[in-house]
């Protein structure tokens, strides 16, 4: 499973939650963290929390992997001037 938004992240906890029979609350003691964060990620919510983020897939058992993309081939001295938006990035 790719996960590829923050929307996706908190359908994947809730599901591992749920199938586990955990309340959020339970969750939240299990993780150390709040139950707002629980409620919050669960949503969707974007958060630069990773460390707890992270806390929180363990607690459920879910891992973390990441997979690389190829290399993209060597850009032209005309592409190097152009500003990087991140919104419009597609890897090769």
């Amino acid at each position: 499973m790719t996960i590829t938004t923050t929307s996706e992240l908190g359908e994947t906890i809730r599901n591992r939650r749920n199938s586990l029979g955990l309340r959020q609350q339970d969750l939240a003691l299990a993780a150390n963290v709040g139950v707002r964060f629980i409620v919050d990620i669960e949503n969707g919510k974007e958060t630069s929390q990773v460390g707890l983020v992270l806390r929180l897939l363990h607690g459920l058992g879910i891992r973390l992997a990441a997979e690389m993309s190829p290399v993209p081939a060597a850009r032209s001295a005309s592409e190097e001037s152009e500003t990087f938006d991140p919104d419009n990035f597609t890897p090769s």
